[in-house]
């Protein structure tokens, strides 16, 4: 799939259009941040309601090719005299989207809209915004200072009456690997490390060492309760589910300026007792919009350290 790689493209891709359309137009762009894909989004608002406009359309008969690699959809809205999606004005082929402005002059429209999403790569928004994030460590709560800010305004009007980022995204990995090891009691470690020790010795020839080590567990046993040590690790991954830790241990401090995006376990995991493993990082995803009239973004994302350890702690403590 071939993608525009930067906004000079997206804003080429715009006036190739923009030579083809004749009235009196509001262009705008639109960059729509998403999970999976960025849309480049070209808008022309036209009103063609004199003759010479019309004229021109009839003498060209106008179509236009799209391909289907580069562009996520093609849209044409008539405005006045009527209102609605002409949807016969695009036609999609396997390979191709085709522009057919032959339809204003066929409906006799005075004013329409024509919208085109340009598939956008994902490195070419490094180049429209700078962002940062740096963490401050309090007693209780660890604080994300994060700011966005388009890096060259004046670039992105070129041409156009309007420029905008929708959910513009900055991800911010919060460590919480120590906050998990240093809230596990000393007693619920040895025990695993007394599993592994079994299963690592275990052959004829040393049965005294694992009769001793399975009196060893034992003992621990009667601190840990009647769980077995596997059901509380798997208790301890439900625990990290990143809906419930968005929900219990993240929060946004002053100005919204940024909204709460997803969440997910980062990349990294750790093996903590026995098989189980556990993210060394959750990757928390803040939001902002950025236009021409606010070319920046700042705010304050707040991890709730001291009460992830309390509640870490506490799982451990609960006994069935």
């Amino acid at each position: 799939m071939r993608d525009i790689n930067s906004v000079k493209d997206l804003l080429e891709a715009g006036k190739q259009i923009s030579k083809l359309i004749f009235g009196e137009k509001f262009e705008s762009l639109r960059i729509v941040c998403k999970e999976d894909e960025n849309i480049g989004v070209y808008t022309a608002t036209v009103h063609a309601g004199n003759i010479v406009a019309k004229q021109m359309k009839k003498r060209y008969g106008l179509t236009k090719k799209f391909d289907r690699q580069e562009v996520s959809f093609v849209k044409m809205y008539g405005l006045k005299p009527i209102s609605k999606r002409i949807y016969d004005a695009v036609e999609i082929t396997p390979t191709e989207y085709i522009l057919n402005l032959n339809k204003i002059i066929e409906l006799n429209l005075d004013s329409f809209r024509i919208e085109i999403g340009y598939r956008m790569n994902h490195s070419s928004l490094e180049g429209i915004v700078r962002s940062r994030s740096s963490p401050e460590p309090l007693e209780d709560r660890r604080l994300y200072h994060i700011s966005a800010q388009l890096t060259d305004p004046d670039s992105l009007i070129e041409g156009f009456s309007e420029c905008e980022i929708e959910e513009f995204p900055i991800t911010l990995s919060i460590q919480i690997q120590e906050d998990i090891t240093t809230n596990i009691p000393f007693y619920v470690k040895k025990m695993s490390e007394i599993e592994e020790e079994i299963l690592r010795d275990y052959n004829p020839h040393s049965a005294i060492k694992i009769l001793g080590l399975q009196k060893q567990k034992a003992r621990l046993k009667k601190r840990f309760g009647k769980e077995d040590l596997r059901s509380k690790f798997t208790e301890i991954s439900l625990f990290l589910r990143p809906s419930k830790f968005r929900s219990n241990y993240i929060d946004i401090s002053g100005k919204k300026e940024f909204i709460l995006g997803d969440c997910k376990w980062g990349g990294d995991i750790f093996r903590v007792l026995g098989l189980t493993m556990l993210p060394k990082t959750m990757e928390v995803i803040m939001r902002t919009n950025l236009n021409l009239d606010k070319p920046a973004a700042s705010g304050i994302m707040i991890y709730k350290s001291r009460k992830f350890s309390e509640d870490i702690h506490k799982l451990f403590l609960k006994k069935k």
